[in-house]
């Protein structure tokens, strides 16, 4: 259906709830690449099989990944009255009884993690309600989501949708307010009412740096130029995280708004996303959402109704880690090599084709239909005096269960790994935030805060959201050594302090691997990291050194055994 005013919304959001609650049965399948390498894809296969074998009338529907990552697949049943139930590690032999328990209304307990009796997505005005009053008879023993450890300590404000809706059928995320922010800006908000709330809200780039979003796009809606360009880095190159990937490839729509939203704020009518080669199923799902959108009359000419127009492009890059930085981006972008560009002037200055640009991180992006609906002062309220609103964090390494979660800002790196990652803090011996560029910290600082600027004092950063464990057993010199050959692998090589001063960092800690290592070297590492930071023209030069400064800092003795004795 075409929507060409803000009220064709309500139709389109009818047949949206009519999917995700159905009048007969739903089963869903956490498919995203997580999933898939799980096993979800032949789930989805065997389910359809065995309805048809047992005569039972559903829709099997794809959906995204909820978080939940060391449960998959994960898979939610859906019957008419009955509360909406998520299993957890199933396999193709649970088939037969799952669509068996569609028949009998019963639940298997066995598999059950938790049940959603109703549900209030941040964005909808009223909740989606699967039963009336106290869940059925048989479900009462399976915890409500809201009792569950996994979902009572987070806030999911972006990521509401992710393994919930499909992300390839644009009424679901409509049934869950989805577009309704765009349609309040085009209908009741000049664009500089947009910035003014996103200014109010406090928003801080969540790619990294860490930069207010308001000020970037008031600056660039000043900015003069023939035309305009609003970019979604998509450009995940940390290692260990891929909560870009997941998120992308389980709503997409949230970008697309967002990113129209943007444009809206700044005058542009032009977006592009770019994304890490490697995302190949985020690629088709984001092209597949593009491109509902457009048939829907919600990207293109005169959306709904107004003088708005804004269309979107994907591109895959090469998934160098250099190209998280923007303006190596643009230059990805514009078909060149991935490498830094100096600054300023400044992307908004003079960004993609040399016109003003915005480049956000993509979940800045989905953080901004948020902010509309409900207005910065209510994000602000959320998080810390300086750091508002959630951040979407990703657990791995040393840890018992692997995870992506969505908490407040201002929550504490201890409650994270024990409340999500069910490890116990105590026997964590370091841990890293930031990614690759971030220091390591020990676990001594595990009380510090999701914060940008509580982070910073520790001598790390936020970055993406990355939060890797280092378990009692890690040795330090080691993971030192990993991060150096990362960067040495990663380096664009523009620039002489970074491409050789990585080189150099390696030859030295290689030295320390060796036995080998002494007090001169590890002075040698501290002016070569400070010339390094002068003189690097981008940021993957300027941290390079931070992993081996962090274990020169927080543990000099592993360092210490290996020096020459002599």
């Amino acid at each position: 259906m075409k929507i060409q005013k803000p009220e064709d919304l309500s139709k389109v959001k009818k047949q949206g709830v009519e999917l995700l609650a159905p009048a007969t049965a739903r089963i869903t399948v956490g498919a995203a690449t997580c999933g898939n390498a799980k096993g979800a894809l032949k789930l989805i296969e065997a389910f359809k099989h065995e309805l048809k074998k047992q005569k039972v009338k559903a829709d099997v529907v794809a959906v995204g990944c909820n978080g939940m990552c060391f449960a998959e697949p994960i898979v939610e049943v859906i019957k008419a009255g009955k509360p909406r139930v998520t299993y957890g590690r199933v396999t193709v032999d649970h088939v037969a009884d799952v669509v068996k328990s569609l028949k009998t209304g019963k639940v298997i307990e066995a598999l059950a993690l938790l049940r959603y009796d109703e549900e209030k997505p941040a964005v909808c005005l009223e909740p989606l309600k699967y039963v009336k009053g106290k869940a059925a008879a048989g479900f009462a023993k399976i915890k409500e989501y809201k009792k569950v450890d996994f979902f009572k300590n987070q806030l999911k404000l972006v990521s509401r949708n992710a393994g919930t809706i499909s992300p390839e059928r644009i009424e679901e995320y409509i049934a869950r307010g989805g577009y309704a922010a765009l349609a309040k800006a085009l209908s009741s908000m000049t664009p500089q009412d947009v910035i003014a709330e996103v200014s109010a809200s406090k928003l801080r780039g969540r790619g990294g740096a860490g930069f207010p979003t308001g000020i970037k796009w008031d600056a660039c809606r000043k900015a003069s130029g023939e035309r305009k360009y609003v970019v979604c880095n998509g450009s995940e190159g940390d290692p260990e995280i891929a909560m870009h990937r997941s998120f992308l490839e389980s709503d997409p729509h949230a970008i697309i708004e967002g990113m129209a939203l943007a444009g809206y704020a700044i005058g542009a009518q032009e977006g592009w996303i770019y994304l890490n080669d490697r995302y190949v199923l985020a690629y088709e799902r984001v092209s597949t959402a593009i491109a509902q959108a457009e048939q829907a009359g919600l990207l293109g000419s005169n959306i709904m109704g107004s003088s708005f127009s804004f269309t979107l492009k994907v591109k895959r890059g090469g998934g160098a880690y250099v190209c998280g930085e923007e303006t190596a981006l643009l230059n990805a972008l514009e078909g060149s090599f991935g490498e830094p560009r100096p600054r300023p002037p400044f992307p908004v200055q003079k960004g993609l084709f040399g016109m003003p640009t915005v480049v956000n991180n993509l979940e800045t992006l989905a953080n901004i239909p948020l902010i509309v609906m409900h207005g910065g002062k209510w994000f602000s309220s959320i998080g810390t005096a300086a750091s508002t609103g959630t951040k979407i964090v990703a657990l791995s390494g040393n840890i018992a269960q692997r995870c992506w979660v969505e908490v407040p800002m201002g929550t504490t790196i201890d409650t994270i790994i024990a409340k999500f990652g069910k490890t116990d803090p105590k026997k964590v011996k370091a841990f890293q935030t930031g990614g690759p560029s971030g220091g390591i910290l020990p676990a001594k600082a595990l009380k510090v805060k999701l914060d940008y600027d509580a982070l910073a004092k520790q001598g790390t950063l936020l970055g993406s959201g990355g939060i890797l464990v280092m378990g009692e057993g890690t040795d330090m010199v080691d993971m030192a050594r990993f991060f150096t050959d990362f960067f040495a692998e990663e380096s664009c090589g523009k620039c002489v302090p970074c491409r050789e001063g990585v080189k150099r960092l390696q030859e030295i800690i290689e030295t320390f691997m060796e036995g080998r290592g002494s007090k001169e070297h590890i002075a040698l590492i501290r002016r070569m990291s400070e010339g390094m930071r002068d003189a690097s023209f981008c940021a993957l030069g300027k941290t390079a050194a931070a992993p081996l400064l962090s274990v020169i800092q927080h543990f000099p003795k592993e360092l210490e055994k290996r020096m020459n004795k002599n």
